[in-house]
């Protein structure tokens, strides 16, 4: 017992310390408020809501998130439990997929953004009461929050490489990368096509090796904006490349020249993210990961989302969700195999 406080101490004293150099102009950035969803979408098992919210949509950044709270609905009107448990006074994080403008009510996307979406799987109480919300419904949500992705001087190509929900960061992240000039390519990974967050379309410029592309598919979010996109399945099916995304990379990396500027991006299951990072580091690629860990608060005032890296604990929700992926301790973040009492879940948001 005495160790475990120990070790306990040890964590927070690390944190404290990492925190020290926060800047409290982050802090003041933050809206905390009313949203009203505009727009909803359901498809499979997945679910993607559109807020009214010129306040966050004006300063965000691509890579940051933001804070849902399932206590209640906006501007005082009553709300009904649903039977949600306690646990439903805890905010629920969710990455901010995309930036929208609204003009007469409907959703655009060619002036200044008034709104953004999240996407998210149902997975738990909290996401399926969500996706039971309707339009015009005002939700009580917080942010920006967090820190994002970078750029990297002298970049050329960022790689953004998903697992599964862990995609939901990227329709915004592309889209941001291309206005400053670097051209994204993104590798999406499901078990099979019923598990894409995403619809696959055919490929108008497919990734190639040897001629042949590696994958037929691409992501119909991602060929709407123009940027390039294959998909990986690890049940074969045809026309999709068969296997891991994090192989589907390592094949598409075969095909490239030494000393491009290449960065790699990442978000999905852990075992995921280290497999990345591994792969960066044999290719001495940059490359950064956005991680998932249960926050009670989402603002570093509980100490629930601690992350080991080389330069002691940092907290999730403040200090990421962004990592540069060389820095995390991955055998400290995984546990061996023996000890994980369930499948890891996915990367994107918390049930």
């Amino acid at each position: 017992m005495e160790k475990a406080r120990s070790q306990q101490k040890a964590v927070k004293a690390s944190i404290r310390q990492s925190q020290r150099s926060a800047s409290t102009l982050r802090a003041a950035s933050v809206f905390v408020g009313t949203a009203r969803i505009v727009a909803k979408e359901r498809y499979r098992n997945f679910c993607r809501l559109t807020f009214r919210c010129p306040e966050i949509a004006a300063t965000a950044r691509p890579g940051q998130f933001i804070n849902v709270y399932l206590d209640g609905l906006g501007e005082g009107i009553p709300f009904e439990r649903y039977g949600l448990p306690m646990a439903a006074i805890l905010p629920r994080p969710f990455s901010i997929a995309k930036l929208l403008s609204l003009r007469k009510g409907e959703v655009s996307a060619d002036e200044a953004p008034q709104a953004f979406s999240i996407l998210f799987d149902l997975r738990g109480i909290g996401t399926h009461w969500l996706a039971q919300l309707t339009t015009d419904v005002p939700v009580r949500v917080a942010g920006p929050l967090g820190n994002g992705f970078w750029l990297l001087k002298g970049m050329r190509t960022a790689v953004l490489v998903a697992g599964g929900i862990g995609i939901a960061p990227f329709p915004f992240f592309a889209e941001w990368l291309k206005k400053q000039g670097v051209e994204p390519i993104v590798l999406l990974g499901a078990r099979t096509a019923e598990h894409l967050p995403f619809d696959p379309v055919r490929a108008e410029f497919p990734l190639l090796r040897n001629g042949k592309p590696l994958s037929y598919w691409a992501i119909d979010e991602f060929e709407s904006l123009g940027v390039r996109s294959a998909i990986a399945l690890e049940e074969p099916k045809e026309g999709f490349f068969v296997g891991t995304v994090v192989q589907l990379l390592e094949a598409w990396l075969a095909t490239q020249k030494e000393g491009e500027q290449i960065a790699l991006y990442g978000c999905g299951p852990l075992p995921m993210l280290q497999a990345l990072a591994a792969v960066a580091a044999q290719h001495r690629l940059p490359c950064q990961v956005s991680l998932e860990e249960r926050m009670g608060c989402g603002i570093g005032i509980c100490f629930g989302c601690p992350i080991p890296t080389n330069d002691g604990y940092k907290l999730c929700c403040t200090d990421g969700p962004v990592f540069n992926a060389h820095e995390v301790a991955w055998e400290q973040l995984l546990p061996p195999p023996s000890l994980v009492p369930h499948p890891v879940t996915r990367q994107g948001q918390s049930p």
